[in-house]
């Protein structure tokens, strides 16, 4: 074989798995068909253990030079504006939560892994992924439009739309996309809206409901603000994103923030967002994996399925994954398992607060609650934050339980 690994994608999960598998001393080729630094459609937030694995990988003191603004709270606006404040510090976080532009914290982490892989006698190419090749029922490498590549393991990390994840997804007979378990966004960046405190808000707001409006600081003055719905649900209203933001901006109570504003041009673009919402059965949130190849990041289908955040699951999958030298029936299932016990309960969660966006009444009912609940408001602040402390919250019925009492 040419490699130990090769990696398909250099986002946060591609970057993130090349950086750890080099430090292991695997010979890694990481393959993206951009250059960086390149723009990437998000919602920009970094939280939870995200702060962890970019500490892990040296990254603190740049970031900490670069980043303009620190977000210590995640605020929750109800359809009836009832306001909920969640903190998200915690003194076990190496540094505070932030947003940034994603051209800039992705470039950090690639160059960060780039630096690793050449290190460790690995190589870093900018090349199309075509195919991947298999023989004997195994996948072996990856035709790009440049040459071919072998490795005793593939990794797909291209996101929603990666040629591995293709292939993977065809040969276990599932769809590309689930609209059960797919959300689509809308984002722009804006100058100057009033009223911010620094703090992550998602807003619920009548006329976009069951979808979400968010406002996302990057710094004092620049903004990213979008909107998210289901795609089942997008197919049940018939709704499009573009008018559900110029509804909000221009017709919404928030619409006294945005009239000294200034929407950056060029800058309102969608994209998907495969959740990593349980399905009926098998592995979880699906089988990710086949001889010789696994799924990591949102190839993997692993985004909040709440928040829409995905840069902390995709950090993790890949640092995760750099344990295993190969992937076969028994591996593949013992890395899905193993990473299922550590954002299962997290995701399974976050879906059932998904799934309370149908019901308005619920969501004014549940955030008033927890305005006065200091033990939900800290059960929240784990799933949206550090999510790794969920006892509480694992029970099914503890939702309706701390609604209803």
């Amino acid at each position: 074989m040419d490699y130990d690994v090769i990696v398909v994608g250099g986002g946060p999960a591609g970057s993130a798995n090349s950086y750890f598998n080099a430090k292991k001393g695997k010979k890694v080729l990481l393959i993206d068909k951009s250059t960086f630094p390149r723009d990437k459609i998000c919602g920009d937030g970094i939280t939870g253990k995200a702060l962890t694995i970019l500490h892990e990988m040296g990254l603190t003191n740049e970031i900490e030079g670069i980043k303009e603004i620190s977000s210590t709270g995640v605020l929750v606006v109800s359809p009836k504006m009832d306001n909920l404040r969640i903190s998200i510090e915690s003194p076990n976080d190496p540094f505070s939560a932030f947003s940034i532009d994603r051209y800039i914290i992705d470039n950090l982490m690639f160059q960060q892994a780039k630096t690793e892989v050449l290190k460790r006698g690995g190589e870093v190419l900018h090349e199309k992924v075509v195919e991947v090749i298999a023989e004997g029922g195994k996948v072996v490498g990856v035709k790009t439009d440049k040459g071919e590549y072998r490795a005793n393991l593939i990794v797909g990390a291209g996101g929603y739309n990666c040629p591995v994840s293709k292939y993977v997804l065809k040969e276990n007979g599932l769809p590309k996309q689930d609209r059960s378990h797919y959300s689509s966004a809308l984002r722009e960046y804006w100058e100057g809206i009033e009223g911010s405190q620094g703090d992550f808000e998602i807003h619920f707001i009548d006329g976009i409901l069951p979808g979400y409006f968010w406002i996302f600081p990057i710094s004092e003055t620049k903004f990213n603000v979008g909107v998210g719905m289901l795609l089942s649900d997008m197919d049940n209203q018939s709704v499009k994103l573009k008018e559900m933001l110029r509804y909000i901006v221009n017709e919404s109570y928030l619409k006294e923030r945005f009239k000294n504003a200034t929407l950056v041009g060029g800058t309102t673009k969608g994209w998907l967002l495969p959740l990593g919402s349980p399905r009926d059965k098998g592995l979880q949130p699906r089988k990710n994996f086949v001889d010789g190849c696994m799924l990591i990041g949102d190839s993997a289908s692993l985004i909040d399925p709440f928040t829409g955040e995905g840069i902390g699951n995709a950090l993790t999958s890949g640092k995760l994954l750099a344990d295993y030298d190969f992937i076969d029936s028994a591996s593949g299932v013992e890395y899905q398992e193993a990473l299922w016990d550590f954002i299962g309960k997290e995701l399974s969660n976050s879906h059932r607060l998904q799934r309370m966006l149908n019901r308005k009444w619920l969501i004014n009912r549940f955030i008033k609650k927890a305005s006065k609940n200091e033990k939900l408001q800290n059960v929240i602040t784990d799933m949206l934050h550090n999510k790794e402390s969920q006892d509480a919250f694992a029970s099914k019925w503890f939702i309706l339980k701390s609604l209803i009492l």
